[in-house]
């Protein structure tokens, strides 16, 4: 997958369509067909609840076979597409529902979500109007109907653009709904469109007063806060804001690769070149075309020599003087448009490609490098057709195959992407791109032990394959964040130190304890300052606690309780190195405390040091009572698992980069298993090469920043905010709109 800019991060979608179970306005059935169609609907509604969406699609179709005028049947078929994500489809049957009930309101709204899928927010835009005039004259206790729509609209005219109209949507919403967070994120998204910076502020500020954690809001007031200057502010809530590191990067970047590379161009295959005379191999299949009998001028083989050797502009023109000679030369248009293709001149290269199928309609190779040349240009269908085209003449085109796999599997249609893989894999013929891209697809279907056997048989068919060995890891990170094991360190450390978390106290996770045992041994003032240390941290002054702490320390050295307070002090404070040396010396191997190794452990796992973390908490299992015992031991295993498969992934995009010092990818995956790990020095190493490598990629700079602010290099952070602030004009747009009712039945 190939970095892009990174200017608008779309939220997160927790979309969920209308489907109807029953009800919903459309065309009368015939009586006599009712029971056949009723049953075949209630088969597909089963079928979508159980997320079986093929299983419903042939049962929609069944009830369309019955009765083509079912606008139920007709919409909730789109719904099914829409959710395997084949949105051309889903379009086309939610159009044909808004045909037959133009006006039933919930197919107006799929559709504008179905568009917004596409990425035609102008189509969405039309399909919100239309949904917003019919809610307009609903009765009252449909005003959310209104709402959904305004919204809608507000989000794609947003989204095309189109803000004073956007502004509009969100203001009328707003009279009857003063307080939705929604309308007044979006209308802020709005102003600091148009620069109005301080009214979209005070917007996102009344969002954020109803919902303290509304991700959007608070990733756009931090934006504007660095825009005007304000780093330290945007850094807090940046690096407080995990949600925001999820939608900018979503998980591990992986890599899908066409046979003929077609991301890069410059490895467009010149399947042709290769001609016996001139001592290699023949063509992969024997030409039959209408030119195949005819000997090739002698200035076409100057120009496959000068091709070879990479001449490219003496190749042009030798190619060109051969079509003077013989205008119709299908092979010499196919290295013009190859010449053209790995100078990214992608329209002069399909020109040439299109020359070369109109001199010989069964040239299999010009049209699978014409499908390349489509696919570059997003022309998808296009470029479907064309590979299409080269297969219905060579139906062992495998390269050809292999392509149309990835765009099956770009458009959402995972299962025809499998299909075609597969047709490839039982031909055994070695493609390893087709198992790395097939891996991809498995990926995406969550079938992680199934996607790792295919990066592993494209290893072994390419060794020197950097994408597999990155998408490798990708099978092994959904099983390496730690932050809920921490927690459930710290939840269990707290309870050691006799903590009640029910109270709501400030730092109720604090491992420390207001009263330590035996300490009516201890002198009256060292009991005293002990007290006030605990006052102090629980009531968040950090750095009086510790004096405190101290104080009592000198007055009674080698009290190992006051010893432990300062440990989780420092703890609450993240300073991981001072947190061992101060529990260290609190170690006794007399105790059965589970505490001080529970404390030492949290700082050395926070700090990256997964190894001595896993003995020190080894420690507080064998000292902790039942039944907190089992799930310590719980939490060490989980810790345990996830660790080794961190090693796992670092392992691969290691090998990745051994193979491709220069894979920006790799290194920036790298970046984020170490953040998740909480080796954020080892991260800044790998930030720092992605932002060399990619200066334009937005989101190096966050992650570099961020990193940065973690470690208290303020400063640096600063630098990295201000580029990234300088790559990412526009705000994070509102998620999916959720206009769509509950799945009924």
């Amino acid at each position: 997958m190939k970095f892009r800019r990174l200017e608008i991060c779309n939220g997160m979608a927790a979309l969920i369509l209308l489907w109807t179970a029953a009800g919903c306005a459309s065309t009368p059935r015939p009586d006599s067909h009712d029971a056949d169609i009723g049953g075949a609907m209630e088969a597909g509604n089963a079928s979508m609840r159980n997320g079986d969406y093929a299983g419903a699609i042939s049962f929609y179709r069944r009830a369309l076979a019955i009765d083509m005028t079912d606008s139920e049947a007709f919409g909730n078929l789109g719904v099914a597409y829409y959710y395997l994500e084949r949105y051309d489809d889903a379009v086309r049957e939610a159009l044909q529902a808004v045909v037959l009930s133009p006006e039933e309101i919930n197919w107006r709204l799929n559709l504008g979500a179905i568009y917004t899928r596409r990425d035609d927010h102008e189509g969405a835009a039309r399909a919100y109007g239309a949904a917003v005039d019919i809610a307009r004259d609903l009765p009252d206790e449909n005003r959310h109907q209104l709402r959904n729509a305004l919204l809608g609209l507000g989000r794609s005219c947003e989204m095309a653009g189109w803000y004073d109209r956007a502004l509009e949507a969100y203001k009328e919403a707003l009279v009857f709904a003063p307080e939705d967070t929604e309308l007044l994120t979006g209308a802020g998204n709005v102003y600091f469109r148009l620069g109005r910076l301080d009214e979209a502020e005070a917007s996102y500020q009344r969002t954020l007063a109803r919902d303290s954690t509304h991700t959007v809001a608070r990733y756009n007031v931090a934006l504007i806060y660095a825009r005007t200057g304000r780093y330290e502010e945007a850094l807090e809530l940046f690096e407080d804001n995990p949600a925001v590191d999820r939608q900018l990067e979503g998980a591990l970047e992986g890599s899908t690769v066409s046979a003929v590379d077609r991301s890069k161009t410059r490895s467009i295959t010149a399947y042709r070149a290769m001609l016996e005379r001139m001592g290699g191999t023949p063509p992969p299949v024997a030409r039959q075309g209408r030119r195949a009998s005819r000997p090739l001028p002698y200035i076409h083989v100057m120009g496959v020599t000068y091709y070879e050797q990479g001449a490219y502009f003496e190749a042009m023109q030798a190619f060109e003087k051969a079509l003077e000679e013989d205008p119709g030369l299908a092979d010499a248009h196919l290295y013009i448009g190859n010449i053209h293709a790995r100078q990214n001149r992608h329209a002069a290269a399909i020109d040439a490609y299109e020359k070369a199928v109109d001199a010989d309609a069964e040239f299999a190779e010009a049209y699978n490098n014409l499908g390349s040349m489509y696919a570059n240009l997003d022309r998808t269908e296009d470029a479907m057709a064309a590979y299409r085209k080269a297969l219905s003449l060579n139906d062992r085109f495998y390269d050809a195959r292999t392509n149309l796999g990835l765009l099956y599997a770009e458009a959402g249609r995972l299962d025809d992407a499998v299909d075609e893989y597969m047709k490839v894999i039982r031909a055994d013929v070695g493609i390893a791109e087709v198992h790395n891209n097939l891996g991809m697809v498995y990926l995406r279907q969550g079938r992680n032990d199934d996607a790792r056997e295919q990066f592993e048989k494209a290893i072994a068919l390419h060794a020197g394959f950097a994408e597999a060995y990155n998408n490798l890891a990708l099978t092994y990170s959904r099983n390496i964040v730690l932050d809920d094991v921490i927690e459930t360190w710290r939840e269990l450390a707290a309870g050691w130190a006799g903590h009640n978390r029910t109270t709501g106290t400030v730092y109720d996770w604090l491992p420390l304890r207001r009263v330590p045992a035996r300490s009516s041994a201890v002198g009256g003032e060292a009991r005293s300052a002990y007290r006030d240390g605990v006052d102090a941290a629980f009531a968040h002054d950090l750095d009086t606690a510790i004096s405190r702490f101290e104080e009592a320390l000198a007055m009674r050295p080698g009290w190992g309780a006051a010893r432990i307070a300062i440990g989780a002090v420092l703890l609450a404070q993240g300073k991981w190195d001072a947190v061992e040396s101060a529990v260290a010396e609190a170690l006794d191997p007399e105790s059965s405390d589970p505490l001080p190794n529970a404390i030492m452990a949290i700082a050395q796992v926070s700090g990256g040091d997964y190894g001595s973390a896993l003995m020190s908490w080894e420690e507080s299992v064998r000292f902790a009572a039942e039944p907190d015992r089992t799930d310590a031991r719980e939490a060490l295993e989980a810790m345990r698992s996830r660790t080794e498969a961190g090693e796992s992934v670092l392992n691969a995009l290691d090998r990745a980069l051994a193979l491709r010092p220069g894979f920006a990818t790799a290194h920036f995956n790298i970046g984020l298993v170490n953040d998740q790990l909480h080796r954020y020095h080892q991260g800044i190493r790998s930030y720092r090469e992605v932002v060399r490598l990619a200066p334009e990629l937005a989101a190096g700079h966050f992650r570099l920043g961020i990193a940065y602010y973690r470690l208290g290099e303020f400063e640096k952070a600063r630098d990295s905010m201000r580029e990234y602030i300088r790559l990412s004009a526009d705000p994070m747009l509102l998620p999916q709109v959720e206009t769509f009712l509950n799945k009924q039945g």
